[in-house]
This record gives C-alpha cells, sequence and structure tokens, in this order.
C-alpha cells in the first residue's frame, strides 16, 4: 500500500514521443520499471509503486521549449539505495552517449547523485545516500552489499537538540581543559594534569562509539566529539613527555620544548588521519591540517632553519603531503574535506614563500607567486573552490608582497594596488563559477 502523499504518478509532455520514449525506457528499466501501456499519443512505465507516463505535447503547444530555469518543473529525482548504483547508472548513460552533468557524478553533504537531461533537456537526477539503505536495488542496477563508509547518512540532515548539546559539550569541555591546566597547573598535581586530558579523551570516544553512525547527524556529533578526542590526546601526549622531564618545576630547554611539540602534534596528526579516513568530514580535516602546521612550525624550530628556501622546503613538504591526501579525497568522492585540505596544502607553502623572504629574497617571492598561480591552475583543472581560494590569496599575497617590498611611496604603490584589485575581482569571478559546483 502506497504511503499517503506520496507521488502516485508523472506526466511529462514531450516534443517527440517516439524519441523520448526510447530515452525514458531505457533509463526507466534500469531503475527496475516495466512498460505499462503505449499509444500513439502516450507511453508509460511502472515499478507498482509510481507510473511515468510521456504525453505527446500538441503542435501549438511546441514555442517555446521546455527550460527549468522558468516557472514550474526544475528537476526528476529518482532515489536508489546504493551509492554503487548511482556509479553503475552512470557507467550505462555514458555507454548510450548520453552527457553527464556537471562532469559526472557528485557528492553532496549527505547523498550522491548523477545528473542528466532528457531528450527535451528535462533534467533528471540519480540520488543515493552516501551510507546504503537496507531495501532492495532495483534490479537494473543490482550491486554488491555495501561496505558502508561516506560522509553521512541518507537521512537526518536536519541538526537536533542531541547533535546542538554535542557540539556545545565538546567546545565547552576543550574550552574548560584549556582554562583548567592555565589556570591550576601547579596545584593539579601530576595525576590531576595527566588524568583530565586522558578522561576528556576517553569520554569523548566512548560517546562517539555509542551514537548510531549511520545518520548524518549521528556522524556530524561523532565528528566534534572525535576532534574533541584528538585535541586531548595531543595534550596528553605533550604532558606526559612534560612529566617524564620533571614537571612544571623542571628547567626545560627550548629544544627540547620544540621536541614535545612537534611529537603531540604529530601523534594529534595521525589520530586526525585516522578518523578523517572512517568520516571523512571537514572539520577532521582541519584538525589534521593544524597538526601538520604546528608539526612544521616546530620542526623548523628545532633544526635551527634560518628563513629562506631551507624553512620552505620543510612547509613545501607538509604541503604535498595535504595535497596528496586531497587528491585521494577526490578519488573517493568526498567533498568537504578534500576541498579544506586543498585549500591548507598550497596555502602553507605559497604563505610561507613570503614570510620567509624577509631579506627581499625576490627568487622565493617569484617561486610563491608561480605556486599560486599553480594552484588556481589546477583549481580550473579539477574544479575545486579548495585550490581557487589558495591560488587566489596567495596571488593576492603576492601582489601586496612586492607592493610593499619594491614600490611604497611611488607610483608603482598606487599602480599595484590596481592590480591587487584586478586580481580580487579575477578571483571573485573564478569562485563564481567553481562554487556552484559543490552544490547539486
Amino acid at each position: 500500500m502506497a504511503k499517503d502523499g506520496s507521488l502516485e504518478h508523472l506526466d511529462i509532455s514531450v516534443s517527440d514521443l517516439e524519441r523520448s520514449g526510447a530515452f525514458w525506457a531505457a533509463f526507466l528499466k534500469d531503475l527496475g520499471y516495466r512498460e505499462f501501456a503505449k499509444s500513439a499519443t502516450g507511453w508509460s512505465w511502472t515499478n507498482d509503486e509510481s507510473t511515468v507516463f510521456l504525453l505527446q505535447a500538441e503542435s501549438g503547444y511546441l514555442d517555446p521549449p521546455y527550460h527549468r530555469k522558468r516557472v514550474g518543473l526544475n528537476h526528476l529525482a529518482f532515489g536508489v539505495s546504493d551509492p554503487k548504483q548511482v556509479d553503475a547508472m552512470a557507467t550505462r548513460l555514458k555507454e548510450r552517449n548520453i552527457p553527464l552533468l556537471y562532469g559526472g557524478p557528485r557528492t553532496g553533504r549527505t547523498t550522491y547523485a548523477v545528473f542528466f537531461e532528457d531528450p527535451d533537456r528535462i533534467k533528471i537526477e540519480v540520488v543515493a545516500p552516501l551510507v546504503a539503505r537496507a531495501v532492495p536495488a532495483p534490479a537494473g542496477l543490482s550491486v554488491p552489499s555495501p561496505s558502508g563508509g561516506g560522509q553521512g547518512g541518507g537521512a537526518g540532515g536536519a541538526i537536533t537538540a542531541t547533535e546542538v548539546i554535542t557540539y556545545a559539550g565538546a567546545l565547552v569541555t576543550l574550552a574548560g581543559l584549556g582554562t583548567l591546566l592555565g589556570t591550576q597547573y601547579r596545584q593539579l598535581g601530576v595525576i590531576g594534569r595527566l588524568a583530565i586530558p586522558g578522561l576528556v579523551a576517553i569520554a569523548a570516544l566512548l560517546v562517539a562509539r555509542a551514537l548510531p553512525g549511520e545518520r548524518a547527524r549521528a556522524r556530524r556529533a561523532q565528528t566534534s566529539l572525535l576532534t574533541l578526542a584528538v585535541a586531548a590526546i595531543g595534550l596528553f601526549t605533550g604532558q606526559l613527555q612534560a612529566e617524564i622531564l620533571g614537571g612544571p618545576d623542571a628547567a626545560i630547554p627550548p629544544q627540547t620544548g620544540y621536541r614535545i611539540i612537534l611529537v603531540s602534534a604529530l601523534v594529534a596528526g595521525v589520530l586526525a588521519a585516522v578518523f578523517l579516513v572512517r568520516l571523512r568530514a571537514g572539520l577532521l580535516a582541519a584538525a589534521l591540517s593544524v597538526s601538520l602546521l604546528v608539526a612544521a612550525i616546530m620542526s623548523v624550530l628545532r633544526l635551527q632553519l634560518q628563513h629562506g628556501w631551507a624553512v620552505e622546503a620543510v612547509f613545501l613538504i607538509t604541503g604535498a603531503i595535504l595535497v596528496a591526501a586531497a587528491e585521494y579525497g577526490r578519488r573517493q568522492k568526498v567533498l568537504w574535506a578534500t576541498e579544506v585540505l586543498a585549500f591548507a596544502g598550497p596555502s602553507m607553502a605559497i604563505i610561507t614563500a613570503f614570510i620567509t623572504a624577509q631579506d627581499g629574497n625576490l627568487p622565493l617571492e617569484i617561486f610563491g607567486g608561480v605556486l599560486a598561480g599553480v594552484a588556481f591552475a589546477v583549481s580550473v583543472y579539477r574544479g575545486s573552490a579548495g585550490y581557487a581560494f589558495a591560488g587566489g590569496v596567495g596571488l593576492f599575497a603576492f601582489v601586496l608582497d612586492i607592493e610593499f617590498r619594491y614600490f611604497q611611496s611611488s607610483l608603482g604603490f598606487a599602480v599595484s594596488l590596481v592590480i591587487s584589485g584586478l586580481v580580487l575581482l579575477g578571483i571573485a569571478l573564478l569562485l563564481a563559477r567553481l562554487l556552484p559546483r559543490l552544490r547539486r
């Protein structure tokens, strides 16, 4: 029995019944529909729950043709249970030489979908939740048993009270942890200084594990808890090293302090990477980026590197690691985590090039500008807002860096400001073209 309010049937008027009928017949067969009826003026298919009718439009109503931007129907979305079915549909459409919109399947916040058009340019979507639902797949698109994963569940996109409380609890706990250790450091004693971050990490991990991970709202709450756990474990690692060396009364030399922070940042980075592979969340990608940034800074201080190419090399390697992670995420069809990493990786190397060129190292400044240009080019090739932000910020910083070093209080300064404005306009134009590709 159909659920009250469900769509019982759909009538679509088409300009050429035979042409559109051939298209819809093949497409709906892939979704498990069968032919219901056919005549000179109509053609229909059903799956026993809903029926799709095509009707030949009368000649007097063929002009103007259909366009989804006008008032009326924008597009039709057909649901499937597993993202692999979306990929299977995309493959079959390509085999029939049907162009895919937006370059292929797209990953949303909680869904994975492919978009295309029928012969009258009616936009069609085949969409699945990022976590497969336990419902039968259409016969034409059967796939192996899903293994789970993705960025979120197929339902539950709205924020709930439980999720808000989880976010608030994580933030308050982190703030309280920092305040407690900052104001009562000596009074806590060695057990307190180790137990508090340790217990916070354990509690965050236990609550994250207890949440049902198949829904998007639960996975978002898990993300906040695991990010809290990463911070707490990093803090515990650093405090443990400090206690081994004698605690607050020990005279820890700067190089040893740098090593303590470096080890803590690496531990936090490894944990963030592990959790990121599981949840594929942008917040965990940010945690990984910050951890590696801190590790890179501590490496520079510990090695006593001076300004210039040596420092740039450290951040270039760190940025390359993040870019490699971003490209891996892109292959796994992850959206926001990929864009966070795509922004963080190039930005580290680009901004460092300008900061470390304090002695007027023009080749290093030019290298930073080249990196920004490369990031911009990659953003166009990949359709990535993350690379676009990194390249745009880098190019703007390059122009400002050159003007303040070489053209201040001169005609060149004013000219370079104009160039900076044009760069910003170019960034805005490119982002206006790229950002819609992140939306369904």
